[in-house]
């Protein structure tokens, strides 16, 4: 960005006298007047320097004159920068610990008291931290004296107060490139006191303080033309926001209205524009009813649809979880039929892999408790089926097992589960392949399947292997 001229300063960063409100005694003599003497250039009304990050530069001095007769007590501190809403350079109020670049600033003293018509002059400089990127900086340095507030009497009960004070621009610019950016973020439109205000939000997210920005506001309604407004010209300070209002006196929206706002502002070559629907609010509708505007909507009616459609999903979700507490207690167990027993067995075929089904009964026919069941779901390994048989048995179907290992198998669920079990229960091992096919496994009844002592004493030892571990083995499949 071209350094900016000093004769454009009134337009950039003026000296500003900022008062609480506008009086008569507004007029009187300043009890303190303020120069401005840069330490390079010619005076002017602002202070205009470049520094390097890490290093100190003097930005001059502030000549201050008391023109009362009586001593005074002034303040002197450093302040940051904001752009006003509709464009132009201002600057923040005091405060106890200021921050940005204005904590770069120094200032010979920051209070100090002035003889009757006396006059001092006060340093100011800029110490630059190391880690400051290219960019101009905009602070200020305030000046205000301690006197009493200016009170001036209006009509009725109502009284003013104002004071005096003077702000300095402070802009400090660190060489570098410099990337000018303009972003329009958003729209609004609220009901304030004096009328429907529509709002359109930006901010200088680059890194260059920027003059002559305009451009225009235009918000329609359909086919019709609410308000416009030309925005500008005026200065954008860097790393500020703003609200740009526009004032639309005589609308007034119920509540839901839409309305279409589009907005363009133009900073040199560059132009940033927003096209975004806003709608006017229940809590805007409230208000605008107590300044004597259109009823807003009742919310009854939408807190009673509501809460109907809470109750509906209430009663869904009972619904829900009954049907889950039924499935459970019968066991939730898939349904065996021909076709995903023979789909398994072509798995298995295909696999070239033996396959074995353990099915379970309760003695003499009886269907396995919830108990069993709940054993046996949690004690199959990862690739085995548990399946529900039709009639009163249990079905296991273990992949990779021929009938020794199966074998095996059901003489540690036997036991396991008649250690762990109410109940007599009865394992039957049916091989489906490659010894049979056992095409009416679904459909013969379940005979007891017991090992003779022999076979007793060659199975598996109990306390070395465990019927846990046999069953919590996971094959690759």
């Amino acid at each position: 960005m071209p350094s900016i001229p000093l004769g454009r300063a009134t337009a950039l960063l003026a000296l500003i006298s900022l008062a609480l409100a506008a009086t008569a005694n507004a007029a009187a003599p300043p009890p303190v007047t303020v120069a401005v003497h840069p330490a390079t250039g010619s005076a002017g009304s602002y202070f205009d320097i470049p520094a390097r990050p890490g290093s100190r530069a003097t930005a001059g001095t502030l000549e201050l004159h008391n023109t009362a007769r009586r001593p005074l007590t002034v303040l002197i501190d450093p302040v940051g920068s904001l752009t006003a809403s509709t464009l132009g350079s201002a600057y923040a109020m005091r405060v106890a610990a200021p921050s940005g670049s204005a904590t770069w600033s120094r200032v010979g003293s920051r209070r100090l008291v002035l003889a009757p018509h006396g006059t001092r002059v006060v340093p100011v400089s800029v110490a630059v931290p190391a880690a400051a990127g290219p960019g101009d900086y905009l602070s200020g340095v305030t000046v205000q004296a301690l006197t009493k507030p200016a009170i001036e009497r209006a009509k009725g009960n109502v009284a003013i107060a104002s004071v005096q004070r003077y702000a300095v621009g402070l802009l400090v610019r660190v060489p570098g490139a410099r990337h000018p950016l303009i972003e329009l973020t958003h729209a609004a439109v609220r009901r304030e006191p004096a009328g429907t205000t529509f709002y359109v939000y930006g901010r200088n997210a680059g890194n260059s303080v920027l003059e002559n920005v305009h451009g225009s506001i235009l918000v329609t309604r359909r086919d019709r033309v609410v308000a416009r407004t030309p925005v500008g010209p005026g200065t954008f300070v860097t790393g500020t926001s703003i609200a740009y209002p526009l004032l639309a006196r005589g609308e007034q929206p119920h509540e839901g209205s839409a309305y279409r706002v589009r907005a363009t502002m133009r900073y040199g070559t560059r132009v940033a524009r927003l096209d975004q629907q806003v709608q006017f609010g229940h809590r805007d509708a409230v208000r605008q009813q107590e300044f004597g505007g259109p009823r807003a909507e009742s919310r009854s009616g939408i807190w009673g649809k509501l809460l109907l459609a809470a109750a509906l999903l209430l009663l869904a979700l009972g619904a829900l979880g009954l049907i889950a507490l039924l499935r459970r207690r019968r066991g939730a167990l898939r349904r065996a039929t021909p076709r995903l027993v023979k789909r398994v067995v072509a798995e298995a075929r295909s696999a070239r892999e033996p396959l074995t089904a353990l099915r379970i009964s309760g003695a003499e026919g009886r269907e396995p408790d919830a108990m069993t069941v709940r054993i046996l779901r949690r004690r199959i390994r990862h690739g085995d089926l548990l399946l529900r048989v039709p009639g009163k048995s249990v079905l296991v179907l273990a992949p990779g097992t021929d009938v020794g290992a199966a074998a095996t198998l059901a003489a540690e669920a036997r036991r396991y589960l008649t250690r762990r079990g109410p109940g007599a229960i009865v394992v039957e091992i049916v091989p489906l392949w490659p010894d049979a096919l056992g095409d009416d496994l679904l459909t013969r009844p379940a005979t007891a399947w017991s090992l003779p002592e022999a076979d007793r004493a060659d199975s598996p030892d109990l306390d070395s292997i465990g019927f846990e571990s046999l069953l919590d083995e996971r094959a690759p499949r």
